[in-house]
């Protein structure tokens, strides 16, 4: 995976007990893409197969970057 800074806004989004990416590394990622990190608790590995439906929270994220 790349870890160059990214050339437009970003956000990280973590979980405490993803499976996939431990909250350190997704701190790593996030510090080399100049990304904002949100540590949205234990939700799994965020996608469609974590079961947060519509996910209202996710989309206030998009939301956040529209905005930039």
């Amino acid at each position: 995976m790349p870890l160059a800074k990214l050339p437009f806004p970003s956000i990280v989004v973590s979980s405490t007990d993803d499976e996939y990416v431990r909250p350190e590394r997704a701190k790593e990622i996030a510090r080399a893409w100049g990304s904002r990190l949100v540590d949205v608790g234990a939700r799994g590995h965020i996608n469609s197969a974590s079961g947060l439906r519509g996910w209202p929270e996710g989309f206030g994220f998009v939301e956040e970057l529209r905005a930039t």
